[in-house]
């Protein structure tokens, strides 16, 4: 991964609504009550908040950079390795995926900025979060 570039945007503070002890670096959507956050699931939440950069327990307090460069983890399903450059959204296990098929449903999170993530691999690597969803962009 390059180095780390910093925009010297804050990262919000939510509340953990479950344990995300795990999931530091994946994104994370809206909880159930005002103030919370858990796990993405892009199949059922189009638009999550962005990528969590602590690891707290249910209750703690969860920072989310939700614009700006971010360690992400992602994965490569079968046939579509992500490279640098091509836009990313988020599958069901708040995993960055390659967004092959956007508009519609599927939701921009942002682009990949790190070495190819080959077929069927996973690794950490930064990306740039757009903080807002985009649709209707053309596949890259």
């Amino acid at each position: 991964m390059a180095g780390a570039r910093y925009l010297g945007i804050a990262d919000a503070a939510f509340t953990a609504a479950t344990d995300l002890t795990a999931k530091q670096y994946f994104f994370v959507q809206p909880g159930s009550v005002v103030g919370e956050v858990k796990l993405a699931t892009g199949g059922s939440d189009t638009a999550p908040i962005g990528v969590l950069q602590n690891s707290p327990s249910a209750g703690q307090e969860a920072r989310v950079r939700v614009m700006g460069f971010s360690k992400v983890y992602a994965v490569a399903v079968s046939g579509s390795p992500i490279a640098y450059g091509n836009f990313i959204g988020v599958n069901l296990n708040g995993e960055a995926v390659r967004a092959i098929t956007v508009g519609g449903a599927s939701a921009v999170m942002g682009r990949w900025l790190d070495a190819t993530v080959a077929s069927t691999a996973s690794r950490f690597g930064e990306a740039f979060i757009f903080g807002l969803p985009t649709y209707a962009l053309s596949a890259s």
